[in-house]
């Protein structure tokens, strides 16, 4: 078990402490969570609230994207680690972002980053991300950080790009279950598996 699973308080994003709009405190998400997880991380996503954000899914898919039973099951597994983040002042829950060891490929994967849509724009995204990235090459014997994004989102590509993913031209149909449950929903829509080389000299 790494140092990352075994403690609640992670630690403190010390970085521009005295910008107190940009500092965060961050931990795991524990049991408790799960509701206003998913409630963070469904208006980022889809959703009216979504549009106070840069960036949103919502023209693409209509159902939520997650729920608390989800998140429970996810939290309560070995298999990810869910970190929250707060405003180190008032303590509002501003983002979160999880991830996944896979071993066999020296591999991180992240998943379900979401910044609160009112609190976009203001670097939070930028400093999560890279604390995540941080803790999975400081805990795990890692060489890449990968994730998905869906293709038809290239604001999001753009911006995974400018943070040193590169698209690895691997494409996967989305979910054929979430077209069931969204008959509405595009069929055209791809998701792209990005990287990014961690790989020490």
């Amino acid at each position: 078990m790494s140092s990352i699973e075994k403690t609640n308080i992670i630690s403190v994003d010390s970085d521009n402490r005295k910008e107190s709009s940009n500092s965060l405190v961050y931990r795991l998400a524990k049991i408790d969570d799960c509701h206003s997880l998913s409630n963070l991380i469904n208006s980022a996503y889809r959703g009216q609230l979504s549009y106070q954000g840069w960036t949103n899914e919502d023209a693409l898919i209509s159902i939520p994207r997650t729920n608390p039973n989800q998140l429970f099951n996810m939290i309560n597994s070995n298999k990810y680690i869910f970190l929250l983040f707060f405003s180190e002042i008032d303590q509002i829950l501003t983002g979160c972002i999880n991830l996944q060891h896979k071993e066999e490929s020296k591999t991180a994967e992240i998943g379900m980053f979401a910044v609160r849509p009112d609190l976009q724009g203001r670097g939070y995204g930028k400093k999560i991300l890279s604390i995540a990235e941080n803790n999975a090459i400081n805990n795990w014997n890692v060489e890449y950080i990968q994730l998905y994004s869906i293709i038809q989102r290239p604001e999001l590509i753009a911006y995974y790009t400018r943070r040193g993913y590169i698209d690895t031209g691997q494409r996967l149909p989305f979910s054929i279950q979430l077209l069931k449950l969204d008959p509405s929903m595009r069929d055209d829509l791809e998701i792209s598996l990005m990287r990014k080389s961690v790989k020490k000299d």
